[in-house]
């Protein structure tokens, strides 16, 4: 059975943060689980119509990522123990953090990838475009908006600040990976 976001309304969220990372049984889980409320692994097995074997696997796998938790009890009347699991919220959020600085430091080097290769020119008024040089000849060095001619920006800055912006970043990452 495939799960979709109304069934399982909190996998979604947790899926582009860690969905690299498990598998699908582990994400209907995910999904299931709560930071407030306890659940047993009989109960997540009723709501994702999982075995409870695949349960327990897809638990003791967030738990060794150290995003659930559990408090065990015994049952009094069988002797048997009893696993009430959620989530943690301080490791969700740090994986939450790192996922997106992740993908904006690819976001970032694209960005200067594209500064790198390209050269850009503008009129000088704020309210006109900058235009790539293939987009300069395109209108032959006039401002498609007001009309006056286009000169070569320097992007140098812009370059210095997104290549000192991905260093940040990283160091962010790998600093936040050593505490996790």
């Amino acid at each position: 059975m495939t799960s979709s976001a109304t069934e399982h309304p909190v996998s979604v969220p947790y899926q582009t943060i860690i969905g690299d990372e498990f598998e699908n049984d582990v994400l209907k889980v995910i999904g299931q689980l709560s930071l407030d409320c306890e659940s047993t692994d009989q109960e997540l097995a009723e709501k994702t119509n999982l075995t409870v074997n695949s349960v327990r696997k897809a638990l003791y796998k967030l738990y060794d990522s150290r995003i659930a938790t559990y408090r065990r009890c015994r049952d009094t009347r069988t002797g048997h123990f009893i696993h009430y699991w959620k989530l943690l919220p301080i490791r969700s959020n740090i994986l939450a953090f790192r996922k997106k600085a992740l993908l904006t430091i690819e976001k970032i080097k694209q960005r200067l990838e594209y500064e790198r290769n390209n050269a850009f020119y503008h009129c000088g008024k704020k309210e006109c475009p900058i235009l790539t040089f293939e987009e300069a000849i395109d209108y032959r060095f006039k401002c498609p908006v007001c009309s006056q001619s286009l000169q070569a920006v320097d992007n140098e800055k812009t370059i210095k600040f997104l290549r000192k912006k991905i260093l940040e970043l990283e160091a962010e990452v790998e600093d936040l990976s050593q505490k996790i």
